[in-house]
């Protein structure tokens, strides 16, 4: 064997192991935590998991150093131009596929739906509002208010900038 064949079998396997080690990368799941929020002894996290594949979704999680006694139910409010907002539940926006979990010590709580059952939601009901929020509600009354979100050109969360400096 010359150099020069020694030569294109070693970068043969180079792009060979270059090409699968993508391949695996790609397919791994990817997990972006988009907003988290202390208010008092709770935790508010927004995380969306694989947000460019067509299973994406939103977890909506809450953490309490006491424990969780009430129900607690998931709503989003949209929000228009004048900040006056409309709140729909997720059973109003058609979400049916929805994974409620609270942990053995009712600490924990996340609440996980499929992103495309929410943009389904937000189509058929015509809603034309660019900003929303997520609201963890007991007894029909605001819990816990998250940060405001817009969708991206690319259907991403993200925390729009208010343009207010100073």
């Amino acid at each position: 064997m010359d150099n020069d064949l020694i030569a294109v079998v070693v970068l043969g396997l180079l792009a060979g192991g270059g090409i699968l080690f993508r391949r695996w990368y790609l397919r791994q799941p990817r997990t972006y935590k988009v907003s988290e929020q202390v208010s008092g002894v709770r935790k508010l996290t927004i995380t969306e998991h694989n947000p460019r594949f067509e299973t994406a979704t939103i977890e909506v999680g809450l953490y309490d150093k006491v424990s969780l006694t009430k129900e607690i139910q998931t709503s989003i409010e949209f929000i228009d131009k004048k900040n006056e907002f409309v709140r729909f539940s997720l059973d109003d926006l058609g979400i049916d596929e929805v994974q409620l979990k609270l942990s053995d010590d009712n600490k924990n709580f996340s609440c996980t739906f499929e992103k495309r059952d929410l943009m389904r939601g937000i189509r058929t009901k015509g809603i034309s509002f660019n900003r929303f929020r997520f609201v963890l509600m007991t007894d029909s009354l605001p819990f816990l208010k998250s940060h405001v979100f817009a969708f991206s050109t690319k259907y991403m969360l993200f925390r729009p900038d208010s343009g207010r400096y100073n």
